[in-house]
């Protein structure tokens, strides 16, 4: 079923580029087929007692594959990715107007949902690596959908950048770790130590922080503001956001025992959940709002995962289910106001409980959802988060419990800043019909907060599974609808209240909107490596062949220099037969007359005489194969040497003694580089060559005769395809600056 689904989505990705932008604004219903049947099966796989697995080989001795598995942490984000990523479709369906250009999008929305689902159901690190860089190009693809504001264009580059960089490191760390765990599936890791096992944390947990938006990588989040309503509340819900957390969860079991990850995951966690809700309440811009929210939200399931403990792990899977939620509503609700009304300055709103009473309703209850107010299942998930934190011990209970419920102050503070800026008290402004199609997702999801609540059993036998796989020992923690007088309720309830009265406070107080100096900086940078790239390029890359020949062959005398004082003169011997000696007699003089002769024809003759000598060294030495191809390729070069001859002089321009010397002096290092090499190539001989192998697997395992042949096709095949390719490439700019010029002699 894993392949199935993946094939599902590829086919309609291929369907919406091919007619996508005939389709409209239908092609995102189109779109919303594969998700939805992805979350139904998601549901099916619920409790599933056996994980289910699909895997395809690509290289079986170097272990590459792309194996996937979907055991109960997979299935309950595979619910939520492609759950919300159904509903987001229907809800970009009713954001755009009728007559909109939407095909691309809905090609690159469900690339990127495609993407984030094999990311999930990755088992293997490799592809866990490829959907990852994956989510990263779809998503600057989808930032960047209005791409002809600046503005747009530098987030998502910024976004991309960052991201991008993220993956390099996730690249390197999943290396370390596949080396140190001794296998490159997840499912059959173990708990790993050594130096080794340290880099790999570090790396994994700094790119875990790019594509979470955890500090310092935080900035690209809200930049990506920038794109429509839709893709903010799928990638900042579901799905882009939570490929961090889902990195984390699922390295925690193989890398949660080393003091670096969990002190890594601590700081980056902590700064970003204080710092993230306190940008949460300085911006006036709905969405920045809630993005600002979300960075502070990843930060405490960050924290919650770096301690390690059993309960604070519970507590992360529950906040990430009702975290998806809640927010997918919330990022709903403001796209709604933003089309209706026209804005989403939560200066320039206020009233909108009378002139827009539904999404007032789904506004209220899915942030107080997030606030951690009952009945709703944020409530649950959150009472769940200050138990473990009022469960730590020491300075972890200090340090890690009092940022916790810190952060859970400030999220109720933006929570309440937020509903009062949009809904409360304000001047009537001018609101547009609602649409079906951009009220009901936002609707469903608001219900599914209360649902969830209601039915909490039925949570727990989700959640519950998805912890355990993490941490066993989570099999005895449960989310609660009433937890009873526990020092844990008290807390949530002089949280719930200090925030609500601190989020009044700074509603009624002016605040100038904060400049976005993080993003400049990013900018800058960017900026600078760019440019500092063109500088360095201008200097290396400068067109000169000749700089480029002696640089060539400077850079390889000095690697064969050490060489030179190393070989044994016995494994150097004149040749195997007479004929060798004759044949390189042959070619040296042809090189030496090619060299001096001052016409042009002569020297393209000696050059071909070179060529076919050595292919007759070919002949002697048992090659007839390759004999055959050096003398068709010579043909060619002579040929197309003396038909190229007669557009130039007969004769080479003249040579200072000067210049003649430097060509004297860069053949001489490349002829005695090559010397060298060879010689101790020669004398250091690392093993006998597999002849009699090759022989016979020519004919058992490649199924021919013909052993280079094989070699080439089946051995060697992605390298001559790899040779192909640059050969290919090579024909088509040589046709294509034929073309140019002979356009440049037309007009002229």
């Amino acid at each position: 079923m894993i392949g199935f689904l993946l094939l599902l989505h590829l086919v309609l990705c291929a369907v919406l580029a091919a007619i996508g932008s005939r389709l409209g604004t239908r092609s995102l219903l189109v779109a919303s087929l594969a998700p939805a049947a992805s979350a139904v099966w998601a549901v099916s796989r619920l409790g599933a007692d056996e994980p289910s697995a699909a895997s395809w080989t690509w290289v079986a001795g170097l272990d590459l594959e792309l194996a996937f598995r979907v055991g109960p942490l997979a299935a309950l984000m595979t619910l939520l990715v492609s759950g919300i990523g159904a509903l987001v479709f229907i809800y970009a369906y009713g954001y755009f107007s009728p007559g909109a250009a939407v095909g691309p999008f809905a090609t690159s929305l469900l690339s990127f949902s495609t993407a984030m689902l094999g990311l999930v159901w990755a088992d293997s690190v490799w592809a866990l690596f490829i959907f990852w860089e994956l989510t990263s190009i779809t998503s600057f693809l989808l930032v960047g959908h209005r791409n002809t504001d600046p503005e747009v264009r530098a987030a998502a580059r910024r976004a991309l950048v960052i991201t991008v960089g993220g993956g390099l490191a996730l690249l390197a760390g999943l290396v370390l770790l596949v080396d140190a765990a001794g296998s490159a599936r997840l499912s059959e890791m173990g708990p790993v130590t050594g130096a080794p096992a340290v880099a790999a944390g570090v790396l994994v947990v700094s790119a875990a922080a790019t594509k979470s938006a955890q500090v310092p990588f935080h900035i690209w989040l809200p930049g990506a503001m920038a794109a429509p309503t839709p893709v903010s509340a799928y990638l900042h819900s579901a799905t882009m956001v939570k490929a961090g957390v889902l990195l984390l969860a699922v390295t925690g079991p193989v890398l949660g025992g080393l003091q670096s990850w969990r002190v890594l995951g601590l700081v980056v966690g902590i700064a970003s959940m204080l710092w993230g809700a306190i940008g949460a309440l300085r911006h006036v811009d709905a969405k920045l709002i809630l993005a600002w929210g979300t960075v502070s939200q990843l930060g405490l399931m960050v924290t919650l995962l770096a301690v390690g403990d059993a309960k604070a792990t519970f507590a992360a899977v529950s906040i990430l289910a009702a975290h998806a939620v809640f927010k997918a509503a919330l990022f709903m609700v403001v796209g709604e106001i933003d089309v209706r009304v026209g804005t989403r300055i939560i200066t320039e709103l206020g009233g909108l409980s009378r002139a827009m009473p539904l999404a007032f309703v789904v506004a209220a209850v899915s942030a107080a959802s997030m606030a951690g107010v009952p009945p709703l299942l944020g409530f649950a998930a959150k009472e769940a988060a200050i138990e473990a934190a009022l469960g730590f011990e020491g300075g972890t209970f200090w340090l890690v419990g009092g940022a916790i419920i810190a952060g859970s102050v400030l999220t109720v503070a933006y929570t309440t800043r937020f509903l009062l800026g949009v809904f409360g008290p304000g001047p009537a402004v001018a609101v547009a019909s609602p649409r079906p199609a951009l009220v009901a997702p936002s609707v469903l999801l608001a219900a599914s907060s209360l649902v969830g609540f209601v039915a909490l059993d039925g949570v727990n036998r989700i959640v519950g599974p998805a912890a355990v796989a993490l941490d066993p020992e989570a099999s005895v923690y449960r989310l609660l609808r009433w937890p009873g007088l526990t020092t844990a309720f008290v807390v949530s309830v002089v949280v719930v209240g200090l925030g609500a009265v601190l989020g009044w406070g700074l509603t009624r107080r002016a605040r100038p909107v904060p400049a976005a100096l993080g993003a400049r900086l990013v900018d800058v940078v960017v900026d600078g490596v760019v440019d500092g790239a063109r500088r360095v390029t201008g200097r290396v890359q400068h067109g000169s062949l000749p700089v480029y020949v002696a640089t060539m062959a400077a850079t390889t005398l000095v690697v064969a220099a050490p060489f030179a004082w190393s070989f044994d003169a016995d494994a150097i011997y004149a040749w195997d037969s007479p004929a060798q000696g004759a044949l390189v007699v042959l070619v040296v003089a042809a090189a030496a007359v090619a060299a001096v002769l001052q016409t042009r024809l002569g020297a393209a003759l000696g050059l071909g005489a070179v060529g076919m000598a050595v292919a007759g060294l070919f002949v002697v030495q048992g090659a007839p194969d390759l004999a055959l191809t050096q003398l068709l390729v010579e043909t060619v070069i002579v040929v197309g040497f003396v038909v190229g001859l007669g557009h130039l002089g007969r004769s080479f321009p003249p040579v200072g003694r000067q210049w003649r010397t430097v060509r004297i002096a860069v053949a001489t290092a490349a002829a005695a580089a090559v010397a060298i090499a060879l010689a101790g190539a020669a004398s250091t001989p690392v093993g006998e060559a597999p002849v009699a192998a090759l022989a016979t697997e020519a004919q058992t395992v490649g199924g021919g005769n013909n052993v280079v042949n094989v070699i080439l096709t089946d051995t060697r095949a992605l390298d001559t395809l790899g040779e192909i390719v640059v050969i290919a490439v090579a024909a088509v700019g040589v046709l294509a600056l034929a073309a140019t010029s002979g356009r440049l002699r037309s007009a002229s």
